[in-house]
């Protein structure tokens, strides 16, 4: 799509066109987005999975 909101073929519109600031900030709206909960303690338990693998590769 081009920067206009139009299809490159065909030229029909496809969305609004987008000023830089409010792409801007539509940028910093979805880098405020935190994860889940359950992504972190999915995170952590392979973390100590992996951390426990290792030692008992070594002991």
């Amino acid at each position: 799509m081009s920067e206009d909101g139009t299809c490159p073929k065909c030229g029909m519109q496809l969305e609004a066109p987008q000023s830089g600031a409010l792409s801007s900030s539509r940028v910093a709206e979805s880098s405020d987005e935190k994860a889940p909960w359950h992504f972190k303690l999915m995170v952590a338990s392979v973390a100590i999975y992996l951390g426990w693998r290792v030692i008992q590769l070594f002991a």
